[in-house]
């Protein structure tokens, strides 16, 4: 028996210097860049070591792999760290409620010293509140955020995604090129400036933006992402389909590169092929509303309005404030001569405060 217990303790002892060299190489290998050596090392260490799956979680985040990274986070030591580099990635993965979980126990984890810290997790707490149009906590959190580090560029890109949200789209562009000035790395900073310009119309400045961004980090997926988004913009088709399928060769799980690869294939008239790539996007994350929604379109375009109406109906019931959906549905109850089934969805539009069918049911004496 005491043989046994000392082969035991032997054994336990080995896995734990084997679990601490490799925990060593890929910190080695991080420090140099090596991501995939890194992730190797990191990956041999995780049964043991808690240390290895902190590290492993950060690495994976910064390589935008944020599902996995996610999982090794919430495995990790539970330190202020570990808690608000999870709520960035679940913001990423628009898991809000876990999001928010996550950000209140990493301010509640860390010391008024971890200005760092404590800045990011407020600020992914104030994009939870932004994202449920509570306007008023997230510009508290974001501010709160800043006070804390005001060089932080996380806070100073998510109070531009509040700005931007409540519609002021200049002081949005303006908080995102303080962003890059702030910390000229980051990632976000680029894309959301980049994305600004999208909606703007200025595609060779976002072009210009998102080129500069991969400068810095030439492998990120939301960059090229983006950047394929404003190529499609500019009609510059094959670049963006270049973008797209090189997004979707490094992560075969990013659902808005199928959808816009939909939206090219949708523009040139090849509905089954659009059609095809949306389902892909629903397929992978069910609970996304764009992938219907575009489904939706797509079969209404066909003339296959049953389809459409039904496709609606689903992103809808992922998203109960898709205004502009519920308006969709109702012009295609419209066309099935079904007047009530029209009127019941503007009315749903209009209560969510979409100005079009407000006038709809005004100009028709209907009451919302």
């Amino acid at each position: 028996m005491r043989r046994l217990l000392l082969t035991a303790c032997i054994m336990m002892l080995t896995l734990g210097a084997t679990a601490q060299g490799s925990l060593a190489k890929g910190l080695n290998a991080d420090s140099k860049g090596l991501n995939d050596l890194a992730v190797g090392y990191y990956r041999e260490a995780v049964d043991t070591n808690v240390q290895a799956r902190l590290h492993l979680g950060l690495l994976l985040q910064r390589m935008e792999h944020f599902a996995e990274a996610s999982k090794w986070l919430s495995q990790a030591d539970s330190s202020a760290m570990a808690m608000s580099h999870l709520a960035e990635c679940l913001c990423e993965q628009r898991d809000w409620d876990s999001a928010k979980k996550a950000a209140e126990k990493a301010i509640e984890l860390s010391a008024p010293a971890d200005s760092s810290l404590r800045a990011s997790a407020m600020a992914s707490l104030a994009l939870v509140y932004c994202i449920d149009e509570s306007y008023t906590n997230a510009s508290s959190w974001a501010h709160k955020a800043q006070e804390q580090d005001p060089k932080s560029a996380r806070a100073l890109n998510v109070t531009g995604i509040i700005q931007f949200n409540k519609g002021n789209d200049n002081e949005a562009i303006q908080t995102f090129r303080k962003a890059i000035q702030s910390d000229p790395q980051n990632v976000d900073a680029y894309f959301n400036l980049g994305t600004m310009y999208c909606y703007r119309n200025s595609y060779d400045m976002a072009i210009n933006t998102l080129k500069k961004g991969l400068k810095v980090e030439r492998n990120s997926i939301k960059l090229i992402y983006c950047l394929g988004w404003a190529y499609l913009l500019k009609g510059e088709k094959e670049n963006a389909i270049e973008c797209l399928e090189a997004v979707i060769k490094y992560d075969s799980t990013y659902v808005n590169a199928y959808n816009r690869l939909g939206d090219i294939y949708f523009s040139t008239g090849e509905y089954q092929q659009a059609l095809a790539q949306y389902r892909k996007a629903s397929r992978i994350n069910p609970k996304q509303n764009e992938s219907f929604r575009l489904t939706g379109r797509t079969y209404a375009e066909m003339g296959e309005f049953g389809k459409a109406i039904r496709s609606y109906q689903r992103a809808v019931e992922i998203n109960k404030k898709d205004a502009e959906t519920y308006c969709r549905i109702a012009e295609l109850y419209a066309k099935q001569k079904q007047p009530k089934r029209e009127q019941s969805n503007y009315k749903r539009a209009a209560k969510l405060g979409h100005k079009g069918a407000q006038k709809w049911c005004t100009q028709h004496s209907i009451a919302y």
